[in-house]
């Protein structure tokens, strides 16, 4: 199973992403590394609602020209 990343669905691996950011084990240059990755996906696959909400929930900085 290890070194699979590659091969999961770009949801799976974008839901793992968000679980890690939850976690306080997790350390916060890890989190600034997560956070780049996860908004990238966003953006790439227009993602407006799921941003949104992680926006609100203070997960993501809220870039208002994102949504618009």
């Amino acid at each position: 199973m290890e070194g699979q990343e590659g091969t999961q669905q770009p949801q799976l691996v974008l839901s793992h992403k968000l679980f890690l950011l939850t976690l306080p084990d997790v350390q916060d240059i890890e989190k600034v590394c997560l956070r780049e990755e996860v908004f990238a996906s966003i953006k790439a696959d227009d993602m407006a609602p799921l941003y949104d909400t992680l926006a609100t929930k203070s997960v993501l900085d809220l870039d208002q020209s994102i949504l618009d």
